[in-house]
């Protein structure tokens, strides 16, 4: 005789309770905002790296060329704004900073400044940065899921274990983003004439084209960095896991992600409004990360409740 099991399906919460839950997380947790609060201060007051000069000796050769005089000029006016320091901050998956952008006009201190004058020395800083900040990353990813596995006391840190998974982490991570990479060529590749056909009319159809393939590879493997850092899975399974599981949930995935860009973003106008260059900006950059540590909480609530009638396994 056949037996029927009496486990109930799991119930998935709705986007506003997720949301809501990754704010209580992060409420209760508020050492979670310690690095990208730290982070934020040290390119808002610490020294900063400048490739200005560096661009200026390029341009001068370049500005022979008169066809492409004033495109230099504004690349130039850019580099000005350009702090090397900021390669620590991850594109997509980073340590959220307010700071991240252009250097703040006013501080209430003055930023001792580094010019970088070797094209080998930058590009030395730029890998060597971006490899810090990909750790700095996973350790901040890393204890933001150590946080969700523990909410009930039911998981002991172990310290060489959680230094063992940030270390398979960092590397899968980075793995990761090759794989990125590779599916945004193979996305834009058929899209490419579409979107010079389209570019003959006006240029922003081409680059509307060409960001509608980066927005379906994104939404595609946004669930596969909990899939790394949280279930501690392989780069081939976080990737299939990441497809079957936005496969499954296409609009709630959308919807979530949207929710956490429209909710970060409208703040970020706020923090960056209220800054006046005083010392009260340590506020808004506080606000930063406190909002934004608690929708990248929210996006691993998310995956973990999509998840757990696949997965008993736990961080640490």
């Amino acid at each position: 005789m056949k037996q029927v099991s009496d486990k109930k399906p799991h119930s998935q919460p709705g986007l506003i309770a997720t949301l809501s839950a990754g704010f209580e997380l992060t409420t209760h947790h508020l050492w979670l905002i310690t690095l990208p609060l730290f982070l934020d201060i040290f390119y808002w007051l610490g020294p900063r790296l400048s490739v200005q000069s560096l661009v200026e000796e390029s341009a001068r050769i370049l500005r022979t060329e008169p066809a492409f005089s004033e495109t230099i000029s504004q690349i130039v006016d850019l580099a000005s704004q350009i702090n090397l320091f900021t390669s620590i901050s991850i594109p997509l998956i980073g340590i959220p900073a307010l700071m991240s952008g252009a250097i703040p006009d006013h501080t209430p201190l003055s930023p001792a400044l580094m010019e970088v004058e070797s094209v080998f020395i930058w590009l030395l800083l730029f890998v060597g940065l971006s490899l810090i900040g990909l750790l700095l990353t996973t350790t901040y990813l890393g204890l933001i899921s150590y946080t969700l596995t523990d909410q009930n006391n039911e998981v002991h840190f172990r310290f060489g274990q959680f230094l063992r998974h940030l270390f398979l982490s960092t590397i899968r991570l980075f793995l990761l983003g090759l794989v990125f990479v590779f599916a945004l060529f193979v996305v834009w590749i058929p899209l490419l004439p579409i979107a010079v056909i389209l570019g003959l009319i006006t240029n922003s159809l081409f680059i509307v084209v060409m960001l509608f393939g980066f927005v379906i590879v994104a939404i595609t493997l946004v669930l596969a960095v909990p899939a790394i850092v949280f279930r501690g899975r392989s780069v081939l399974g976080a990737v299939r896991d990441s497809i079957y599981l936005v496969y499954n949930n296409t609009m709630p995935t959308v919807n979530m992600l949207l929710l956490v860009i429209l909710i970060s973003s409208g703040t970020n106008l706020l923090w960056r409004l209220a800054d006046d260059g005083s010392w009260l900006t340590l506020v808004s950059i506080a606000g930063h990360a406190f909002v934004n540590t608690a929708l990248v909480t929210a996006i691993f609530i998310f995956y973990r409740d999509r998840t757990n009638d696949q997965f008993s396994g736990s961080f640490v």
